[in-house]
């Protein structure tokens, strides 16, 4: 998968856009209002991240199309485009396989002060269990060596980086919705829930953030099952590993726990008021109003590229609140005369729709805009930064342990330079631009 964000033109029918009769404008001012009252996004300007855990969260160097494990590239791409003024820095520091006790890239201890605590992070996700439960029934000493050593990690983190905020993250699902359970006792989903419920108790009397990254998709597993289930059947083809569409809902659901805002930008223009013009999270400037409407638009974030073209991200999406609760960039304009009007955006035609849809609203974010195509190309260049910094850490400075080589360093430095100057491109990248606005009438 190339992006996450190349969408389909629109249907210019109207049951395609105009959706129920509440508009869209008025969800998007409730969400700018409770965006003023509401808990902050968790993040902070200067915040490094680190994401600590096993396959789910793994990197997958050069983007295995099978298993992409992708939730983290998601996360760090909504950060930066929803908020590009702010300087966030973000590693993965997941190994698939590992288990509390680590894996094959060492012990739990040599991972956490090599790939954790060196980093210095302000912030650490953590999600484990998967492998620690060995796909079987629940058994009793597994779960005391999981929860001892899920304690002994937050205790290390506590010890090492006690100023730092974590995440303590209960695992995603293994599928038994799709396909019927194959472990004994329940299935090992309840497993991997009585694991979670522990997480969340433990994290409880820490006073860290949790988020529940296995409740939802098993929720949105349920409801693509009744609408179509050969395609539910791809959000988790093996079980275990979420496809795309099943990591933007992990994205979702850590995002949620953070607090994640869902508006990018919202415009109300009511050409019978003088014109009256209502923002938020963007600057109109220019309006002119005469057969066609044009102004020019400056969003202050961008949407979050999700790619309405891939049928299994298309059944999530409608099965989940993926677009209403992280993804609205809406459009209205009262007031119109002609029955359909055609939108472009810096000369590109957008779409066409009718006067009831504009009246209603349009969400721009799940269209195939010069934001959205900005926004691609953000997290274009934040899984090409994700896939050097696999390449430094895993081919290098674990797989070559001989460090009296005399170019290991330089080899190092220069990846690691490699790294910060895709950092800066990721940053550039997301800067916000002014676009023309034309409403055509046809």
């Amino acid at each position: 998968m190339g992006s996450i964000g190349a969408v389909r033109r629109p249907n210019t029918t109207r049951g395609a856009f105009a959706g129920p009769r509440t508009a869209l404008f008025a969800i998007a001012l409730i969400l700018a209002i409770r965006a003023r009252t509401q808990a902050p996004f968790a993040l902070r300007d200067g915040d490094r991240i680190v994401f600590y855990g096993d396959d789910i969260t793994a990197v997958q160097f050069f983007d295995n199309p099978l298993e992409p494990r992708l939730y983290p590239s998601f996360v760090e791409t909504y950060a930066i485009t929803r908020f590009p003024h702010a300087h966030f820095d973000f590693v993965n520091s997941a190994w698939a396989g590992d288990r509390v006790s680590g894996g094959a890239g060492g012990t739990i201890d040599i991972r956490l002060q090599r790939d954790v605590i060196a980093y210095k992070p302000t912030v650490v996700t953590v999600m484990l269990g998967m492998n620690d439960g060995e796909m079987s029934p629940y058994h009793t000493d597994r779960f005391n060596k999981f929860a001892s050593g899920f304690e002994h990690i937050l205790s290390t983190l506590r010890s090492n980086l006690p100023e730092a905020r974590v995440t303590a993250i209960k695992p995603s699902p293994y599928d038994e919705v799709t396909q019927q359970p194959d472990v004994a006792d329940g299935g090992y989903n309840r497993v991997l829930m009585q694991y979670g419920t522990f997480i969340h108790q433990t994290a409880e009397r820490e006073g860290l953030t949790i988020a529940d990254l296995n409740t939802t998709l098993v929720a949105v597993l349920e409801k693509a099952t009744a609408i179509d289930p050969a395609t539910a059947r791809k959000i988790i083809p093996d079980r275990i590993h979420p496809s795309a569409a099943g990591h933007l809902i992990l994205a979702e659901d850590l995002l949620k726990a953070w607090n994640a805002p869902a508006l990018v930008s919202a415009v109300r223009i009511d050409e019978s008021r003088q014109p009256f013009i209502h923002t938020g999270n963007t600057t109109v400037r220019d309006l002119k109003i005469a057969l066609a409407l044009s102004w020019t638009q400056t969003d202050n974030a961008l949407p979050f590229p999700i790619d309405m073209a891939d049928p299994v991200v298309g059944l999530v999406v409608s099965c989940s609140d993926l677009v209403p609760a992280l993804d609205q960039q809406t459009l209205q304009v009262n007031g119109l005369v002609a029955d359909r009007y055609e939108l472009r955006i810096d000369n590109d035609t957008i779409g066409v729709f009718t006067r009831e849809q504009l009246r209603e609203g349009i969400n721009l974010a799940l269209l195939d805009t010069p934001m959205k195509k900005q926004a691609i190309r953000v997290f274009d260049l934040v899984r090409a930064r994700n896939n050097v910094h696999f390449g430094r850490w895993k081919r290098v400075q674990f797989a070559i342990a001989d460090d009296s080589l005399p170019h290991k360093q330089e080899a190092l430095d220069a990846l690691e330079a490699l790294e910060q100057d895709l950092l800066t491109e990721v940053r550039l990248a997301a800067e916000p631009k002014p676009h023309r606005f034309l409403l055509v009438p046809q």
